[in-house]
């Protein structure tokens, strides 16, 4: 039992320890990182003439290929005309 306790005890510290020494580690998306790649797919979109959705899939995919594809189509949907 005790070293059940120790164990649990060594990870909890050892992964606050690693929290501090690596503070942007995460790899969760950030409202910053879906807001850069959003504009990139605006701006990729916006002065293009009217595109298909796979049109604009494969745009997005082939000139912003680090981007979140979701996020950065997003963008391009609303940079079309109407």
């Amino acid at each position: 039992m005790w070293a059940l306790a120790t164990v649990v005890v060594g990870l909890f510290v050892s992964g606050m320890v690693w929290g501090l020494t690596h503070p942007n580690g995460s790899d969760a998306p950030t409202e910053e990182r879906d807001i850069a790649q959003r504009q990139e797919g605006y701006y990729l979109c916006l002065h293009r003439r009217p595109m298909s959705a796979a049109e604009m899939y494969r745009l997005v995919k082939r000139r912003l290929p680090h981007a979140d594809l979701a996020v950065a189509l997003r963008g391009c949907q609303e940079a079309q005309p109407r």
